[in-house]
């Protein structure tokens, strides 16, 4: 395997046509907390948990990569 070197944090945005995937900011949190909230995406992600717990337990998201995991 090739050694990468040193790796930039954030990295940039990657763009497609239909796509951006960028880093996580606040003005994301409601949808992050809606879709986490969500009992179909839980199914995939290990269980929803409720809204209540997810706006009191992540008031200042993003706070860390791991905030939703």
């Amino acid at each position: 395997m090739t050694e990468l070197g040193a790796v930039v944090w954030p990295p940039a945005p990657i763009r497609t046509e239909r796509l951006v995937l960028r880093e996580a900011e606040a003005r994301d949190r409601a949808a992050f907390i809606e879709l986490f909230a969500s009992p179909e995406v839980g199914t995939y992600v290990g269980g929803h948990r409720p809204r209540n717990e997810l706006e009191h337990a992540y008031p200042n998201f993003p706070g860390s990569a791991s905030a939703f995991s």
